[in-house]
């Protein structure tokens, strides 16, 4: 189970004394902001990726919800409040026992291992399976190598510690059959003993009575037939990968000085950042400022009306696909479907519950984050796709001077076409991720990590040292060749050849990346699995490279 930081413990702390107020005084107000932080408490569970404690809470907050609606219900009863407290209780009692000091975590940059930000994450994952399963012991390896624990555990068996691993891997004896009774109970029983663990059905077939079985069995995805081991290492490094959490930003447009103290106070109370203007006629200048991620809108205000205000917001580009919810006491259904059909969408009619108003927001915000971020990153390795990764560098190279330092490296994988040709486009991908999660882990959150196309990478490290750069690419070049690639017979190994050039000897983004590229072929006619650093390009000279080393190939 991650380890569970002090300021989620210090929410569920404050559930807890939201709670024993509440029934101190019996008051529906603070029954309201025990449900609200409720809510906010799953919201931080379900980053963690801890689906047992989210299930926890949401059956509390489903609870919670029932008693909600009427405020003549409360003080509640003794029993629902007894039956409150001991499903709280549960969740409290499961975070404390797993409360750890605070960790500063550090990238492989600035130390010499062989893991990276998994450190913070519990390592150990179950590969339930028959014995000498194929898949089993490719998919050990490669767990392995990424510094995971991997234990083997027999269908029907008990493993030998009660700590809850990270996750539990059920490979099916038969690929593509249903799961038989006796392999749902196994589910259901290794559930019971491990609630905070995530759950990976593989090879399970396209039959919605066999998904749903798992699910109420305890997994929580089911791998389709055909993903095969490639995709379950894709699945828990993502479920382990720190992700740095963004404010949920939002622009209230509203003229009442109440209902704005209103809304705000209700978006806070689930870490929504907000800013309040009250004249639509400075709309434009807020958002370029603030940047928003959504926009509440009241319907009727001074000088024009919300619908007017959402129109000519569309108009500019750049908030074209911006969100816009309608916050309005307008009760009227034809004029609240004109409004949506001129740019606005959603509706939520005043007074709305501010859990409902929560929830829309942070939906319509996550699902406009996906557009951007898909539209910005590549869909195979969630690494910058070609554009986005141009336009970082040139912004990388307008905050350095020319005596900065900042080295471009491309990279691209050695006899890429034959490992599709050999082991089919699915493992391929597969080494293409892996390649990526490699850079991502071992490079540092301020570095440019993106693919640049088809099996090519382009990377940019600022502030560092010419020399230590290409001694920490080399490092990761030999590490690559070492790293097993599983299959459905086994495991390959792959190698990537690599072009480094640095500023002050190329001073443009259009420069650096022509000679980091050039240097890229000289390492490939050179025998590959090698890095290859730019020369310095003086007047009327082309580029060339020099080669930093001349390993013994290790090909396919």
């Amino acid at each position: 189970m991650p380890h569970i930081s002090h300021s989620v413990i210090a929410l569920a702390e404050t559930l807890e004394q939201h709670w024993t107020n509440y029934r101190e005084s019996g008051e529906f107000d603070l029954f309201v902001e025990f449900t609200l932080l409720l809510n906010g408490l799953t919201e931080q569970l379900n980053r963690l990726h801890l689906p047992g404690l989210v299930r926890a809470c949401q059956e509390l907050e489903n609870t919670a919800l029932a008693l909600f609606g009427d405020s003549s219900m409360h003080p509640v009863a003794i029993e629902q409040a007894i039956a409150i407290e001991r499903k709280l209780s549960i969740i409290l009692g499961e975070l404390r026992r797993h409360e750890t000091p605070a960790v500063t975590t550090r990238r492989l940059a600035d130390a010499p291992s062989n893991s990276d930000d998994l450190r913070d994450y519990p390592r150990r994952v179950l590969i339930v399976s028959r014995a000498m399963h194929p898949w089993t012991a490719a998919l050990a390896e490669q767990l392995a190598f990424f510094g995971f624990t991997p234990e083997e555990l027999r269908w029907g068996s008990r493993p030998d510690s009660a700590e809850a691993p990270l996750a539990i891997v059920f490979i099916p004896d038969r690929e593509g059959c249903i799961y038989p009774p006796i392999s749902v109970s196994c589910i259901m029983e290794l559930r019971t003993l491990f609630p905070t663990s995530y759950f990976y059905c593989l090879s399970v077939p396209s039959n919605l009575e066999s998904i749903v079985l798992l699910q109420r069995a305890g997994a929580d995805t089911c791998v389709p037939v055909g993903n095969k081991v490639s995709d379950v290492l894709s699945r828990i490094l993502d479920l382990v990968q720190t992700h740095e959490h963004e404010t949920h930003r939002v622009l209230v447009v509203e003229d009442s000085a109440t209902a704005v103290a209103h809304i705000r106070r209700s978006l806070t109370q689930q870490g929504i950042d907000s800013r309040a203007i009250n004249d639509p006629r400075t709309l434009l200048e807020a958002a370029a400022d603030y940047q928003p991620d959504a926009i509440l809108m009241d319907m009727h205000m001074p000088f024009c009306t919300g619908v007017e205000v959402t129109s000519a917001l569309r108009q500019i580009p750049e908030f074209h696909a911006l969100p816009v919810i309608y916050l309005s006491s307008e009760t009227d259904i034809a004029l609240q479907v004109e409004a949506l059909r001129l740019g606005g969408d959603q509706f939520l009619t005043k007074p709305v519950n501010p859990i409902i108003l929560a929830s829309v927001v942070k939906t319509k915000i996550e699902r406009y984050r996906e557009m951007l971020h898909s539209g910005r990153h590549d869909s195979l390795t969630g690494l910058l796709n070609h554009s986005t990764a141009k336009g970082q560098l040139e912004r990388m190279l307008q905050t350095v001077s020319t005596a900065g330092r900042l080295v471009v490296a491309m990279i691209d994988i050695d006899f890429f076409k034959s490992v599709n040709d050999n082991y089919g486009h699915p493992v391929g991908d597969q080494v293409i991720r892996s390649l990526a999660w490699l850079l991502r882990g071992r490079l540092r959150n301020t570095d440019l990590v993106g693919r640049y196309g088809g099996e090519e990478f382009i990377l940019a490290l600022s502030d560092i040292e010419t020399d230590r750069a290409v001694s920490l690419l080399d490092q990761i070049r030999q590490d690559f060749s070492n790293l097993p690639h599983a299959h459905a017979h086994g495991a390959l190994r792959a190698t990537f050849s690599c072009g480094v050039a640095c500023l002050p000897n190329y001073l443009t983004a259009a420069t650096l990346i022509e000679a980091a590229d050039n240097a890229l072929l000289e390492a490939k006619r050179t025998g590959r699995n090698r890095l290859v650093m730019a020369s310095p390009l003086a007047a009327g000279d082309s580029v060339v490279g020099v080669e930093m080393e001349k390993p013994a190939n290790r090909r396919l």
